[in-house]
């Protein structure tokens, strides 16, 4: 019964990880497009959001 305890909390662990991994990889990604340059020589990186 503990094992599983273990792993359940194991697995939530990993979840909470990758999530927060992903949202400060896309927090980081539109800090970028906030800020980039205003004459549009960044733009390449950002076709995405347009």
């Amino acid at each position: 019964m503990e094992i599983l305890t273990f792993l359940i909390y194991l697995v939530m662990f990993v979840i909470a990880f990758v999530l927060s991994f992903a949202s400060v990889k896309y927090f980081i990604t539109m800090w970028k497009f906030k800020n980039r340059k205003k004459d549009g020589s960044e733009d390449d990186e950002f076709e995405k959001f347009d």
